[in-house]
């Protein structure tokens, strides 16, 4: 009765008092309209990637450009250790004045087609507060700090990077001939990769950035002709002091693109990669071994909070899950 009271003594709403959303409804329609016409031109006959809700997937074109010819990757019968690189950070707690995170960075090197050796370095807590990054970054610009303590996922990914450079920097300190292989763009603008690391010749190490993402390796002549080949091929997308390619290690396997910073020529370090790692589908056993390796399981999550909870003495509150009594659903469930 009360509530029956309530909404019968509210003022009705009065037709002007929701113009202001008429008027930006016809924005938006001419906004629209405007792209309709630039995209018809644009998107016209082109293929297309369609995502499964936001997460990319791998391209696969039926038509190949007869004139463009890949190269082959000829494997160097010269034993070379590749060491890959590959790192994870998640979130494991918060408090009022910041948030506690957890990064663990694993290596895989292989030599003359095997896997030999793997390394995981962590977990390696990092706790972000207004001070600073207590276990990792004690000092960086206040600008940079504010961005990281008001987003979880930026925090994340610099945490990610910073160790995981770190540990390429320790690699790269050592014997020259090794190669060093990380997954992600060496020319990624947010990458843990800064000029110095990825210009040729730098203390004559070799250093290969591995990448899958499709906004990256996306190139519809060269993608086409390099998973039709029937043998390890590639193709030069750019060349500098870090060279760009487009490689396929197996026959039958997937393309990816790497970038290639070394005193030798793209092509060299192709060829020596081809030699000394194993591949399945064509992406390499010792960041494969890497990344599993660096990834935290339910296991983990679990055994990360209890030894917080007894090394630090912290007091867990009790949580529900915001978002899922928040927002609900239209039939009233939560």
């Amino acid at each position: 009765m009360m509530r029956k009271m309530a909404i019968t003594t509210l003022p009705p709403l009065q037709d002007g008092q929701l113009s202001f959303l008429d008027s930006l409804a016809k924005e938006f329609e001419e906004a629209f309209a405007e792209l309709a016409e630039s995209a018809e031109k644009e998107l016209s006959g082109k293929p297309f990637i369609f995502s499964s809700y936001g997460r990319e997937l791998y391209p696969y074109f039926e038509t190949t450009d007869a004139s463009l010819v890949p190269g082959c990757i000829v494997p160097i019968k010269e034993g070379r250790p590749v060491a890959s690189v590959d790192s994870t950070c998640v979130l494991v707690g918060e408090t009022s004045q910041g948030a506690l995170y957890a990064a663990r960075t694993a290596v895989g090197i292989s030599y003359e087609g095997a896997l030999k050796r793997f390394f995981r370095l962590g977990p390696i807590l990092v706790y972000a507060t207004s001070a600073g990054l207590s276990g990792l970054v004690p000092h960086m610009p206040s600008s940079e700090l504010d961005l990281l303590l008001s987003d979880h996922a930026v925090a994340e990914r610099f945490i990610r990077n910073t160790v995981e450079r770190r540990v390429i920097e320790a690699l790269s300190s050592g014997d020259g001939s090794m190669i060093v292989m990380a997954d992600g763009s060496l020319k990624h603008p947010m990458g843990q990769f800064g000029s110095s690391m990825s210009r040729r010749g730098s203390g004559g190490r070799t250093m290969v950035g591995f990448s899958k993402s499709s906004n990256l390796i996306l190139s519809e002549d060269a993608m086409a002709s390099l998973s039709k080949s029937p043998v390890p091929s590639y193709h030069v997308l750019s060349r500098g002091a870090c060279t760009t390619v487009l490689a396929k290690f197996t026959p039958d396997g997937l393309v990816f693109r790497l970038d290639v910073s070394s005193p030798e020529q793209a092509e060299t370090v192709l060829g020596r990669i081809a030699w000394n790692d194993a591949f399945a589908s064509g992406y390499p056993d010792s960041l494969k071994v890497a990344h599993h390796l660096s990834i935290f399981s339910k296991a983990d999550d679990q055994a990360l909070k209890a030894f917080v909870s007894k090394r630090f003495g912290v007091r867990r509150l009790q949580t529900f899950p915001l978002r899922k009594i928040a927002l609900g659903s239209f039939r009233g469930g939560a």
